[in-house]
């Protein structure tokens, strides 16, 4: 029986041996008590264009072993019964069983079952196979989340011990995960910082528009990352993260835009604050930021990412948001401390003084 570690936090193991010249034996187990799946195929991209196997419980612990496939037309990345396409169901035998911490399924099919539309064969003549594996975090058949699935590729045949670990996808995980939390946990909110209690400072607003500049660059790069995670470069409707991403990214278009504009429509001496663009542009950027917040803890959750870093996020925008309220009351409490514009009375008013006096010298 040869035998492949996939995921070494749940030892779930891949066994297989080949029964004759035409079938093949698999085995499936993990120390977690939850649904097993694996699909195969040479020309796999992401999800699409692979045949899987899945093995699901029902309450009574009776095991529904099912053939499914995601064919390169789908829309969605959900596989489907191989029965529900024009396919076959070609699972031969199935057993399976669960304790309360232990998850254990074998089942037998052809190498080549003859279902053009929902199977891919099974090849045991030296070429490396390209396995997709996930298990669940319930009982229940939903998305696996990122840790929670992997991509190797193996030889069936036995002859090559090697396995080749494809983790491209992990890479591009961290790198979006890194970039959003740049964004909208340092660029971002000490950007909307600056423009609300710096202003006293002339070079506020060269800071402002390179904060805010930045954490757009961000989160642009971080949602190519997305899609390239995804399968076919598709959005992925049936995830709530990604829409929550997607909302984040126009708003996050439309602060820069308004950004620009209130720049643009400065005029020196201009009585109040004009709603448009400016009060929409700093209304426009608190919404950003809390629509980013909702997105990334919908991602942390999405992703399996370990609840350490869920904890550090709430600490880290209490912490900030906690800054805001003083600073808010502060200004409440002392109105005459801090002007239009964040400048402070006092001295705004000596400032003048100053100027008129140096104006009344060179004159005399």
């Amino acid at each position: 029986m040869n035998q492949v570690t996939l995921d070494e936090t749940t030892n779930y193991i891949f066994q297989w041996e080949l029964i004759g010249n035409d079938e093949i034996l698999i085995i499936l187990s993990a120390n977690v008590k939850t649904w097993l799946g694996v699909g195969w195929g040479n020309e796999i991209n992401g999800m699409s264009n692979a045949d899987y196997a899945v093995g699901i419980f029902d309450n009574n612990g009776k095991l529904n072993m099912s053939d499914m496939v995601v064919t390169p037309s789908q829309k969605m990345n959900k596989p489907n019964y191989d029965t529900k396409v024009g396919g076959t169901n070609d699972i031969l035998t199935s057993y399976g069983y669960q304790t309360s911490d232990y998850t254990y399924i074998k089942f037998t099919r052809k190498l080549v079952t003859g279902d053009v539309v929902g199977d891919r064969d099974l090849f045991v003549d030296g070429r490396m196979t390209r396995l997709i594996w996930a298990r669940g975090s319930s009982q229940n058949l939903t998305y696996h989340g990122q840790n929670n699935r992997g991509e190797i590729s193996i030889d069936l045949s036995g002859a090559n011990k090697s396995i080749q670990v494809n983790n491209s996808k992990d890479i591009y995980l961290y790198w979006h995960i890194a970039l959003m939390l740049g964004s909208f946990l340092v660029l971002m909110p000490f950007g909307i910082f600056v423009a609300r209690y710096m202003r006293h400072y002339h070079y506020w607003f060269p800071l402002h528009y390179l904060l805010l500049g930045s954490a757009f660059t961000f989160s642009i790069v971080a949602f190519i990352l997305a899609f390239m995670m995804t399968t076919d470069r598709k959005f992925s409707k049936d995830v709530l993260h990604a829409w929550f991403g997607l909302f984040t990214i126009i708003l996050m278009c439309l602060v820069v835009i308004g950004g620009v504009m209130s720049h643009l429509m400065w005029k020196p001496d201009r009585k109040n604050t004009p709603i448009f663009p400016d009060i929409i542009h700093a209304f426009m950027a608190r919404l950003t930021y809390l629509v980013a917040l909702v997105s990334i803890w919908t991602g942390l959750n999405t992703f399996g990412i370990p609840k350490e870093f869920s904890i550090v996020l709430g600490f880290v925008v209490t912490l900030f948001f906690g800054l805001v309220i003083f600073l808010e009351i502060y200004r409440k409490r002392y109105p005459n401390s801090v002007g239009d514009h964040g400048y402070d009375k006092k001295e705004i008013v000596l400032e003048d003084r100053n100027r008129t006096n140096s104006t009344i010298n060179i004159n005399n």
